[in-house]
């Protein structure tokens, strides 16, 4: 027992072999590209967020948070994950890769709840269209999403707080993996990140119950053509939604942040730089345009109309 502890180093399944492989070269870039694209993405996502005012409700607040949850955890992998799985360096102080596992998956988890929300949010939009906008006021939206990071939070935390459960990225299996705090430690898991990993599951649990009741509920007002004004922007919203259901880890990321841009035309039209011309705003201009053909009229044809005669009313609906 004693032999076993002298020879053992904190922290070893987080050093690097030393000397890169063509597979960690091609793990490493491909993990950077994909999470550059996300973090790109996600902050354009963002930005079009606050720019576009159909965004400025209880979908777009949950939406907002949950991608300032993915560019978290993806700019942990381009600023480490990434460049160590590619340079395989075997002098990295173990406190890094924990704490790289911490601050990402602190952002992963809470994208992962924030996801949730959003799918509650979609079902109570579409199942309770009366209800919904009475519960999913400002002051209840800025509730839910601080619960969620301050939960979220304490849960990263139990990681670090209770002893022998400390998780870090391994540059040579590409994934964060279980640091023994000793030799003596019989078991290769953190017992917390299994109660962690259970809850996520019944949270993806959840998230599926969810969207299979928007789904059904869409079908139903299909079929009985019984639709709110907002029905086809709520069934947008809920396509946003459900694609995650179908991914995973860093693709899911980018799908999301596509999916703002996929799913909804006003976004299209913004990038770009196409204007749409509302029925009102059209028939709006057309009495301008009759009135500049008038006015260029010959005044001889003015003058050949009797005083008490007036112009009749020039139909405006076949320009």
């Amino acid at each position: 027992m004693s032999s076993t502890n002298d020879s053992f180093i904190f922290g070893a399944e987080l050093l690097g072999r030393g000397h890169p492989t063509s597979e960690d070269r091609y793990v490493g870039t491909t993990m950077l590209l994909l999470a550059l694209s996300a973090v790109l993405l996600g902050i354009y996502n963002l930005y079009i967020m606050k720019k576009m005012d159909i965004f400025h409700n209880a979908f777009g607040w949950f939406w907002a948070s949950r991608t300032v949850g993915e560019v978290g955890c993806n700019l942990v992998h381009v600023l480490y994950s990434g460049p160590v799985t590619v340079l395989q360096p075997v002098n990295i102080p173990p406190a890094m890769g924990v704490w790289a596992f911490e601050v990402g998956y602190f952002f992963a988890c809470h994208a992962c709840v924030m996801h949730q929300a959003v799918s509650v949010n979609r079902m109570m939009a579409v199942c309770f269209p009366i209800k919904y906008r009475h519960i999913f006021t400002l002051k209840f939206c800025i509730i839910v999403i601080a619960v969620l990071w301050i939960e979220v939070f304490f849960v990263l935390l139990a990681y670090v707080v209770i002893p022998c459960n400390m998780v870090g990225y391994s540059p040579t299996l590409y994934e964060y993996v279980f640091v023994k705090c000793n030799g003596s430690v019989g078991r290769g898991h953190s017992v917390v990140g299994t109660v962690v990993n259970r809850l996520c599951f019944a949270v993806c649990l959840a998230t599926v119950f969810c969207d299979l009741m928007t789904f059904s509920k869409i079908l139903k007002s299909r079929l009985e053509r019984n639709q709110c004004a907002t029905f086809n922007r709520d069934v947008r919203f809920f396509c946003q939604t459900s694609v995650q259901n179908i991914t995973t880890l860093i693709i899911t990321h980018i799908n999301n942040a596509l999916a703002l841009i996929l799913f909804n035309p006003e976004v299209r039209d913004r990038i770009f730089q196409i204007e749409r011309t509302s029925p009102t705003d059209a028939k709006a201009r057309r009495p301008s345009l009759i009135s500049s053909k008038i006015a260029h009229l010959p005044a001889a044809t003015n003058t050949m109309l009797p005083k008490s005669t007036s112009l009749p009313p020039i139909p405006t609906t076949r320009y």
